[in-house]
């Protein structure tokens, strides 16, 4: 990944840092971007030297727009796009008014959009380009209680399937992550909240998946950096688990 610059959004910490960190161990260069600058620069501070942020809120059109502008100034090309966003809140149907429903509309799907349509000019400049969408193990099965995630996150991949077609034979791949219950604060959070309390979801949690424990954001992040490097060049319009076993099902 040498001489490589990946864009990776939502990395200040949680899983697109642990993409970041990854991609920078392997000797890429990445831009990052995130909402807090305090949560920026303690990222940065870790990264290092090849890396530098920009402050944008994903599921805004203008911050995409600006943040892809900073990107142009920093570099001619694009070599990986990790289109990555925080999760949207938790909640059952009766619980979900329709501005949450627009807010996961823009934060889920749309900075998808928005972030392909603006980074595929400077992706283009690249002898190996390649786009990985950041989705969850709920796009094959339901989680209970994220009715938003649940609904959102196949729209990405239904997007994902399409464009490989579109801008495959452009030599642009693109697949996308399903991470299961990767620790990060977002999943303590979803723990504190639940009826079980946090110590005893966890238990639950784990006892279902055949690893027996959660997975960390550093080994979500080696598969983020295999599937966004010239490596991985035959693997295109794919969606990847990274679950420790925990779906079942077939296909």
């Amino acid at each position: 990944m040498k001489n490589k610059t990946i864009l990776v959004t939502a990395a200040s910490r949680g899983l697109g840092y642990g993409a970041a960190k990854a991609l920078v161990e392997e000797g890429a260069k990445v831009i990052i971007c995130g909402r807090s600058e305090e949560s920026l620069k303690n990222a940065i501070a870790s990264l290092g030297p090849n890396s530098q942020y920009f402050v944008a809120d994903v599921s805004k059109s203008k911050d995409i727009t600006e943040l892809i502008d900073h990107v142009k100034q920093a570099t001619q090309k694009l070599d990986g796009l990790f289109a990555n966003a925080g999760g949207p809140p938790p909640g059952t149907f009766s619980d979900l008014s329709d501005e949450h429903w627009k807010s996961a509309f823009e934060l889920t799907l749309m900075s998808s959009v928005r972030l392909t349509r603006e980074a595929l000019p400077l992706l283009r400049n690249s002898d190996s380009p390649s786009i990985l969408y950041s989705t969850s193990i709920s796009v094959k099965e339901p989680i209970q209680n994220l009715l938003l995630s649940n609904a959102m996150r196949p729209a990405v991949v239904g997007m994902m399937r399409t464009i490989s077609d579109e801008i495959g034979p452009e030599g642009i791949r693109v697949n996308a992550i399903c991470p299961g219950y990767v620790y990060t604060k977002r999943v303590d959070e979803l723990l504190a909240k639940s009826r079980e309390g946090s110590s005893s979801a966890k238990d639950a949690i784990e006892a279902r998946i055949p690893l027996k424990r959660m997975g960390t954001p550093e080994e979500f992040g080696a598969v983020c950096a295999f599937l966004l490097s010239p490596v991985a060049s035959y693997v295109h319009g794919a969606l990847l688990l990274v679950d420790g076993g925990l779906y079942r099902g077939m296909m």
